[in-house]
């Protein structure tokens, strides 16, 4: 069953990631209190919990706000992953594992409708990179990557315009999972390389 906390949290969440709020919009809790006529304490609980996730910016005794992700922010977020995610790729190919779960996954961001929202689609991306990791078997490797794609998910939500046809998303990430299980160590690499290299440009010339 699904708590009061833990809707609200979901449904902040939807909205921060679609861009529906704003980078640097403030969330009162007398506002989202009222807005989705909850307690005050459930409001609380449900900030808490988007702060510690990094989706909001909550300083002590103030009014929390979507974070304003700046290019620095970016390239640190991508300098961290890069080393997770070409670890994954070296497993993929050198023991030739099975990336069901990832194919299944790209097959949903794929089937996604076109009226499907930015934030079903970031929700979807973010499943994809969770089980491109995830079928390496680390459970380290898992925990530490884990929490990133908050962040991850975060640029990607300030990234609309980057991909303004429905099925761009899904076609970069076809691409990349190709290469990944071509069998050429090498191409799966670059590719890699190439994909997080391409989101921080993204990010860094957005306008």
């Amino acid at each position: 069953m699904t708590s009061t906390t833990d809707a609200l949290v979901a449904a902040l969440r939807e909205q921060i990631l679609s861009g529906e709020l704003r980078p640097g919009e403030p969330l009162p809790e007398i506002a989202v209190a009222d807005a989705f006529g909850v307690a005050r304490p459930t409001v609380r609980s449900a900030l808490q919990i988007l702060a510690g996730r990094h989706l909001l910016h909550r300083p002590p005794g103030r009014t929390a706000t979507v974070p304003v992700l700046t290019a620095d922010d970016a390239r640190d977020l991508h300098f961290v992953r890069a080393p997770l995610e070409h670890a994954a790729v070296t497993a993929i190919v050198e023991r030739g594992l099975d990336v069901t779960p990832a194919r299944r996954a790209l097959a949903e961001l794929e089937a996604l409708p076109e009226e499907a929202s930015w934030g079903e689609r970031v929700q979807a991306h973010t499943a994809f990179h969770l089980a491109l990791v995830d079928v390496v078997g680390s459970p380290r490797l898992s925990r530490v990557y884990r929490p990133l794609q908050e962040e991850m998910q975060l640029c990607l939500a300030q990234l609309r315009s980057t991909y303004p046809r429905p099925y761009d998303l899904a076609r970069e990430h076809r691409a990349l999972l190709d290469a990944v299980t071509a069998g050429d160590a090498g191409h799966a690499h670059a590719t890699m390389r190439a994909h997080l290299a391409a989101a921080v440009r993204h990010f860094t010339q957005r306008r």
